[in-house]
């Protein structure tokens, strides 16, 4: 399933992760690396020593997702700046208004 505005893919269907009891708010594209992280921290009774290169891959994606965003917010912070920019030195204030001339 692609998301839209992602780079990445959804990998992990929502039968998955209804079955593996991943909260909603952890639904995403990461998903997929969270179901195995957390049967590992089951498996080995939460113990912070355990599973550390599982929950290392599960945070990277975590980590790219919202570097992604940042990017994109960034893009479009500048893209409104330009037009701003444009808006304000580009066109000066018309002598005779547009609805004179209808």
């Amino acid at each position: 399933m692609e998301v839209e505005g992602s780079s990445k893919t959804m990998i992990a269907t929502q039968a998955e992760m209804v079955e593996a009891r991943v909260p909603i708010s952890y639904r995403d594209q990461c998903a997929h690396l969270l179901i195995p992280l957390n049967k590992c921290r089951q498996a080995e009774f939460y113990l912070p020593w355990k599973c550390e290169n599982e929950r290392h891959v599960y945070e990277k994606c975590e980590y790219e997702l919202v570097m992604e965003r940042m990017l994109k917010m960034q893009k479009i912070r500048e893209e409104e700046a330009k037009l701003k920019q444009a808006q304000k030195h580009g066109s000066p204030i018309p002598l005779i208004p547009k609805t004179a001339n209808a």
